[in-house]
């Protein structure tokens, strides 16, 4: 091992480089080409690592070939050998040092590289398969069309027109019909009071949900009411007798002298 230290470092000598410059060139640590020089084996990496460096060591300095063979353990030197012999089989392992620097492991992560974009690509395509993925970027609308596109609540409504209501809503057209419906169609609350001489059946059907059923009713009576009604008096007011609605008298419907309706509903056709 002394004799195989001596000859690296004549040969690294006459070729002017330090133990440095060595290490820079062949990614070796300066510590393990010091300790190589000087005989220091128990200084000396793992067996497995070593016997990738000391081929790279002579091939950089262009030593013959097992000049440095003798730095490996005794029982390391036949594999050393055959792994000369047979370089592409032995040396070349996944978890060799030299993975890296050599054309074999260019190689294979090549091949990796290719396998994963590939696997990716495969990916891909079965997402645009199921709808989850565009292959193709979806293009810009052409300035013409872009102001052209509906509004959000535009195309909301194309889906539901059922939501239509909403949208006059926003535009006030409801409050404007209200405001241009006729006062006799409006509904009107008031007072509707009675006068009754005589026991009569009573009968109101009111739109604000009030109803009223009364028999034998007689004397005065008044009734606050929202909207449009219809009353019964079974038998018919008599002379003495007033209906009044808001303080006027209310006339019966033609043709039925006990019915009487609200004003606005007596109006409609």
């Amino acid at each position: 091992m002394i004799a195989a230290g001596q000859r690296l470092r004549l040969r690294r000598e006459e070729r002017g480089l330090s133990l440095r410059d060595l290490a820079l060139q062949t990614r070796i640590s300066a510590a393990v080409l010091e300790a190589i020089e000087r005989g220091w084996r128990d200084r000396l990496p793992e067996a497995t690592y070593l016997r990738t460096m000391v081929p790279l060591i002579e091939r950089h300095l262009e030593l013959p070939p097992g000049s440095l063979e003798t730095v490996l353990p005794s029982s390391e030197k036949n594999r050393f050998q055959g792994q000369r012999r047979e370089p592409l089989l032995v040396r070349f392992t996944p978890g060799s040092i030299d993975v890296f620097t050599t054309w074999q492991g260019t190689l294979l992560y090549g091949l990796l590289t290719l396998g994963l974009i590939y696997a990716v690509n495969l990916q891909q395509q079965q997402l645009a398969a199921r709808g989850l993925l565009a292959l193709r970027p979806i293009a810009p609308l052409p300035a013409g069309d872009q102001a052209k596109a509906p509004r959000p609540e535009q195309a909301l409504l194309q889906l539901y027109p059922e939501l239509r209501p909403l949208e006059l809503a926003a535009r006030g057209q409801g409050v404007g019909q209200l405001r241009r419906a006729k006062p006799s169609q409006t509904p009107a609350a008031g007072v509707l009071e009675l006068q009754l001489s005589q026991p009569s059946q009573l009968t109101l059907e009111s739109a604000s949900g009030v109803r009223t059923n009364l028999r034998s009713s007689s004397g005065s009576l008044s009734l606050p009411l929202n909207g449009s009604f219809r009353l019964s008096l079974n038998p018919a007011p008599s002379a003495g007798d007033l209906v009044n609605w808001n303080g006027t008298p209310l006339q019966p419907v033609k043709g039925q002298p006990g019915q009487f309706s609200s004003p606005a509903e007596a109006s409609r056709p």
